[in-house]
């Protein structure tokens, strides 16, 4: 159906392939990455930050969802 999510069945957002839930993990994913670069002396890629976010168990279902689906060629299978 249209009107769902790309990764879930919920109403996606006007304007977005996502729900509410995955548009706002899409959104700290991405906002997240610079606060990473700094902790990191600027040297960390997205392919380590995805992996690092990947092996957390604190890192929630949605994000992993989106980092799975959207960056696979960044994530080692």
């Amino acid at each position: 159906m249209v009107d769902q999510c790309s990764l879930c069945e919920k109403p996606r957002q006007p304007r977005s392939e996502y729900c509410s839930l995955h548009e706002a993990a899409l959104t700290n994913l991405e906002a997240q990455y610079a606060n990473w670069l700094i902790a990191f002396g600027a040297s960390l890629s997205k392919h380590d930050y995805f992996s690092s976010l990947l092996s957390l168990n604190e890192t929630g279902d949605a994000v992993k969802r989106l980092i799975t689906r959207n960056h696979t060629n960044a994530v080692p299978q």
